[in-house]
């Protein structure tokens, strides 16, 4: 079904009556004047509704990739092929999901030139991981006089999957193969130079370790020559996310489910680049999800797919069961990443004591990210009891987490607190710090 309305060129048809129903009112014609001016009006509109083409000289697709990623600027788009011959201009609106996906430039407008494609575009910003359908696709036609638009809707139904953020994932390989300090000022990527595996021999210089000098070949080379060691391949990297209640708390507008999940997935990509196999666990009250040791690129797909709808919770986390599924699951001595965080000393105190399970037999590393509100409150200048009251909370509390952090590093359970813009690289250098140290 086609609708038509009325465009600012009729209105203003209308308008120019008025001055000839102010001449004719002086010669006492004025209603004549009115219904003859009016059908005139309604006649020219009519003429021009049927003198305009119908919906059929348009071909409208949705183009584009359904995968979006969280928190990046990405295009919608559509193609409008004009297989008339005369010049068209249109406004396109789309359906969008109710909520999470903030736009810019919502109405699309253009003229397309006859027999001609062109592709129409918008831009979101996806606040949310998960599918999301979206539906018809609004159309409106300047009609040939420019008195009326047409107006008809496409079924262009489509289920765009908004994904981890991996758009910085390039930055982290380029590190890696180069050496570089990547851009903004961040520490660069430590790289691997020690290792386990033998892989050649070269002739000794100053600094390297007595104890990888290769005897046999000093004396039949007649100079001192080390040994040159390559780290283990195939080593199993654990990375478990915790998508309980503490991670459901927002971060400079971003979760912080979010942020782990997008770290986790570049670190799996490092870890499989330097030759490793990745794990993936999101657990609650129990697993949601386990992705066994693997690499390649159908690995990569099957731990997107199995995260990018996951959302947080308002439950704590049973690290008990979680932590057991993972023994009985993986009988390698493992490195295991646990993303995960606490509101409070109890939550805390019951993941150290479960901790031991995986510490025992492996080499265990909890990530934490910073709690920038408890750290302007303690920054905050005080100027009630109110506030006073608030800053001793703040301060307890963080005392009191520095305290469990100390004492987890102090058991041999490697803990780290970073700022959430910093987790990324953060984990990528503990990552190769651990693997440069031979620790597994």
């Amino acid at each position: 079904m086609i609708i038509l309305t009325v465009t600012n060129r009729f209105i203003w048809l209308i308008g120019a009556g008025i001055t000839l129903l102010i001449g004719a009112y002086f010669f006492g014609i004025s209603l004549v004047i009115f219904i003859i001016y009016n059908l005139l009006c309604l006649s020219l509109l009519i003429l021009d509704y049927f003198l305009t083409a119908d919906r059929d000289i348009f071909e409208i697709e949705r183009i584009g990739d359904e995968k979006l990623s969280i928190y990046e600027k990405e295009k919608i788009r559509f193609t409008v092929h004009n297989k008339s011959n005369k010049k068209v201009y249109m406004e396109l609106k789309d359906e969008m999901p109710d909520f999470h996906f903030p736009c810019k430039g919502k109405i699309m407008r253009g003229f397309i030139l006859p027999k001609d494609k062109k592709i129409f575009q918008y831009e979101v910003e996806p606040k949310k991981r998960g599918a999301f359908t979206f539906g018809n696709l609004h159309v409106r036609y300047e009609s040939r006089l420019k008195l009326c638009m047409k107006q008809f809707k496409v079924s262009l139904s489509k289920e765009y999957k908004v994904y981890p953020n991996l758009k910085n994932l390039h930055k982290y390989r380029m590190a890696i193969c180069h050496n570089r300090r990547y851009q903004n000022g961040q520490k660069a990527i430590k790289m691997l130079g020690n290792g386990t595996s033998f892989e050649s021999l070269r002739e000794y210089v100053s600094g390297d370790e007595y104890r990888k000098i290769n005897w046999k070949a000093t004396a039949r080379e007649h100079k001192p020559i080390v040994n040159q060691y390559e780290p283990e391949k195939n080593q199993h990297v654990h990375i478990l996310i915790d998508t309980g209640r503490p991670m459901s708390y927002s971060i400079r507008g971003q979760k912080k489910l979010d942020i782990a999940i997008n770290t986790a997935l570049i670190l799996s990509d490092i870890v499989n680049q330097n030759g490793d196999k990745s794990a993936l666990m999101a657990f609650n009250t129990s697993v949601q999800n386990m992705i066994m040791p693997g690499k390649g690129v159908g690995h990569r797909n099957k731990m997107m797919e199995g995260l990018y709808h996951i959302q947080p919770t308002k439950d704590t986390a049973n690290y008990e069961e979680a932590f057991y599924y993972l023994k009985r699951k993986e009988r390698h001595r493992s490195l295991i990443f646990i993303f995960t965080d606490f509101d409070t000393i109890e939550e805390a105190e019951d993941m150290m004591r479960v901790l031991p399970i995986l510490s025992k037999t492996n080499i265990v590393a909890v990530i934490l990210m910073k709690n920038e509100n408890l750290e302007k409150l303690v920054e905050r200048k005080v100027e009630n009891d109110e506030d006073i009251f608030n800053k001793g909370v703040a301060l307890e509390f963080l005392e009191e987490r520095k305290k469990m952090i100390t004492k987890l590093n102090k058991k041999g359970i490697m803990c780290i607190e970073c700022p959430a813009e910093k987790i990324e690289i953060t984990s990528i250098n503990k990552y190769l710090q651990i693997k440069n140290r031979m620790y597994f």
